[in-house]
């Protein structure tokens, strides 16, 4: 009787340990199975904190042009190229500078391209010359032009 208890024992063991090994397999593959179903979810948290975060930088940018001070609204036009261009660089756009990234895209895929030209080239001298005089209802234009641009871009609401 004694050896075939050894053997029931043994077994049990091994079977145990079998078990075991399975067990941490399961949920091993349970693990991977349950991360690539929230990863998706993941990626939206992920674009909508994008989203949230570029609406709150843009009422930012219409803090500034809605003041008296022709400083906020240079602020203003130099912050909404800075949310344009870090749209660009997420979309993968390449090149050293924002005017580098905008060349490689084609007017059938951003349709307000020719305004976001016409704004940069008034952000340019904002940035680089100190002494640039920019009216009220220019700043309001460019802004505009601004807003069409991340609207297209869907970075935006409107």
């Amino acid at each position: 009787m004694e050896g075939i208890e050894k053997f029931v024992v043994t077994l049990s063991l091994i079977l145990i340990f079998v078990f075991i090994f399975l067990a941490f397999l399961f949920l091993g593959k349970a693990k991977k199975i349950k991360s690539k179903i929230e990863e998706p979810q993941k990626r939206e948290d992920g674009a909508e904190a994008l989203f949230k975060r570029f609406n709150e930088n843009w009422q930012g940018v219409l803090v500034h042009i809605n003041t008296s001070n022709e400083s906020d609204w240079k602020l203003a036009i130099i912050e909404a190229d800075k949310i344009v261009d870090k749209i660009l660089i997420l979309r993968g756009l390449k090149g050293e500078s924002m005017a580098e990234r905008m060349i490689s895209i084609d007017n059938q895929e951003l349709k307000s391209l020719d305004l976001l030209w016409e704004a940069h080239k008034v952000r340019n001298p904002i940035a680089h010359k100190p002494c640039f005089k920019l009216d009220f209802n220019q700043d309001k234009k460019i802004i505009s032009y601004y807003e069409e641009v991340l609207k297209d871009l869907r970075a935006i609401g409107g």
